[in-house]
This record gives structure tokens, sequence and C-alpha cells, in this order.
């Protein structure tokens, strides 16, 4: 008897397990889940809603490289009411969908709910697209039951909270419309490092590049420099160095903080020898070759890219610097067939359609 007694005052202390029979949720992996939003807002009302109080849809994306949205439509006794928040915590959108539902069903709420505790978004990162279609919704939610009219005014209600400034109230949403289509963005990147394979010697690059962003593509022109570097068979040496330029396509893969474009192209450039000695003259000859590249890009910031890219070319033609003798010409240089290149640069986006 006294067992079944602890028994039953242990299952009077349990609280029941949070409803969540008429909300949908979905969220980024990492973000709070459905059952975490039935318990916020259960806290927030002070009791669990009834299954057929409260309809709740909202939807968690990120936005950019360190923000969340979330579109939120809730439902409390015929009233549908939508909204757009934005945030850099996907916990704090929670927060904030639990005291909008709790609002929708008891306004009061206000006066006993703990404040929602936010950071701030960056200005301008969560600009939300124009939305057409219904009557604007008001910001403070009405949903309750009107009552029949009456002599005597009506009690004023209680003011809503101030808006917190760390949620962005966005503009009202009707039901979501497709996606808009938007151009492409561009690239600037200045990158240096090492080239092996074209000079007679390893010698650093310059590279210079401008290009033409896509979802999933990109189409690159570059302009790089290599470093002089000198042959020498004495009493004669050569001194050799690169100018040129190319074009090159880019599939860009697993979109996010992290990038990896895999590119393919042509380079062309003018390889240029200045001979020291007895006759030795200068002379440019034309230098081509076929390039691949394998890169990553870690984006820090929207607009801003830390790139590391390994790239191989194979020489389609290349000048040769010889010294001309009476008898047998006397060969000086000639570039390797194959070369090498490590490449670490700076990337700017703008208007990347991520």
């Amino acid at each position: 008897m006294p067992s079944a007694l602890l028994a039953a005052a242990l299952a009077l202390q349990v609280p029941p397990p949070p409803s969540a029979s008429a909300a949908v949720w979905q969220a980024p992996a990492g973000c709070p889940d459905r059952d975490a939003l039935a318990t916020a807002i259960a806290r927030r009302l002070g009791r669990d809603p009834g299954p057929d109080e409260l309809a709740l849809d909202g939807r968690v994306e990120r936005s950019g490289a360190t923000h969340f949205r979330l579109d939120l439509r809730l439902t409390v006794a015929g009233h549908t009411q939508a909204r757009r928040l934005g945030a850099r915590r996907c916990d704090a959108l929670v927060d904030a969908a639990a005291l909008l539902a709790a609002l929708a069903l008891d306004p009061t709420v206000a006066a006993r709910g703990e404040p929602v505790d936010l950071e701030a978004p960056e200005a301008g990162e969560l600009a939300p697209d124009p939305v057409p279609g219904d009557a604007a919704i008001d910001p403070a939610p009405d949903l309750a039951p009107r009552p029949e009219a009456s002599l005597e005014p009506p009690a004023p209600a209680p003011s809503p909270p101030p808006p917190d400034p760390a949620v962005t109230a966005e503009a009202p949403l009707a039901p979501p419309s497709p996606p808009r289509r938007r151009g492409p963005g561009m690239l600037l990147r200045l990158a240096g490092g090492l080239e092996v394979g074209t000079l007679p010697a390893p010698t650093a690059t310059v590279d210079l590049a401008l290009g033409v962003l896509w979802r999933r593509a990109r189409l690159e022109f570059h302009g790089l420099h290599l470093v002089p570097q000198t042959e020498s068979r004495p009493p004669h040496a050569v001194r050799v160095y690169l100018l040129g330029g190319g074009v090159r396509g880019c599939a860009r893969l697993f979109r996010g903080d992290f990038e990896f474009p895999l590119c393919g192209g042509l380079e062309l450039g003018g390889l240029r020898g200045e001979g020291r000695g007895p006759g030795a003259r200068a002379a440019t000859g034309l230098w081509a070759a076929a390039l691949v590249s394998a890169g990553a890009t870690w984006r820090f910031h929207p607009r801003l890219g830390l790139l590391l890219a390994a790239q191989g070319l194979v020489r389609l033609t290349s000048p040769r610097f010889d010294l001309a003798d009476p008898v047998e010409p006397v060969g000086l240089f000639n570039s390797a067939p194959v070369s090498l290149r490590l490449l670490l640069g700076l990337e700017l986006h703008l208007g990347d359609p991520r």
C-alpha cells in the first residue's frame, strides 16, 4: 500500500510530455527539433495547448554563412498570421516562435514571460524578398474570437511587448511564392604562390583573376607573371620570365562555408629570354599550355573567401633558347613538358547567387 501511494505521488510530479501534434517544424541539422519547440511554447504559455487550439508551421533555413531565417505561420480560432524572422542562432528563432505562439493564444503572457535573448544580425544581411499576395497581417497577433458588441467601452487589451532589436521582424508573408531568378555574380581574386617547370628554376608567381559566378559553375579570366630565373652555361646565360593569361571554367562543388572548385582551361603567354655573354640577344616566343586545377575556398565572410589551389599544366608549345654557333647551336634552356603551380589567394564575391 505505501509503495502504491509513493508511485502515485511520483506520477503526479512528472510533467506530461510536450504536445506537438499540431506543429510542423523543419530546421537544419543542429537546430532544436519540434519537441523543443513544444516545450518552449508550454513554458511561455504556462500550459500545453490543446490539439485543436493551435496550428503552427515553421521552416528554418540558412541565410548566408552565419545567419538563419524562419518562415512562421500560426493559426488560432480560424485566424492565420505569417511572419519572417532572422537571427544569428537557430535556438533563438525557436524561442521567438514559442513567444509568438503563446501571444496568439493568450496576449497576457507578455507580462509574465522572460524576454527573447537573441543577437541582432548585421544590417542588410537578411533583407526579405518582396512578397506579393494577401493583405498584410498586423504585427501584434489578435487571433482570439471577438466578443459581441456591448454598450460599455471594452477594457483596453494588454499592450504587446516592445519589439526586440535582436529579432528582425520582416514583411508579413503570403503563401510561399517561387524563388526569383537572379543574374550571375562577379568574382575578383588576387593570388600568389610557387611554380615549377616553366622557368629554369622554381619561381614565384602572381595571378589576378576576374570571373562570372553562377550557382553551380563559374568562368574565370586570369593574368599571370612568373618572376625571372636564370640558366647559366658559362660563359653564357639566359634570363627567362613569362607574362601570360588564360581562361578556365569551373564546377562549384559542396556549396556553403567551404567550396571545392574543379577547373579546366587554357593558358597563352610570351616566354622571354634575355641572353648574356658574347653574341647573346633577347627573344620572345609563344608559350601555350592546357590547365587543370583543384582547390578549396573557405568563405569566412559572406563576400570574402580564402582559396588554396593546385594547378597542373601540360605544355602545348614553348620556345627554345639556343646560342647560335657557326658549327652547331648550343641549347641554353627549354621549358619542361609538365609544370606544377600552387596558389594561395583572397577572393571577393559580389552578388553570388548562393
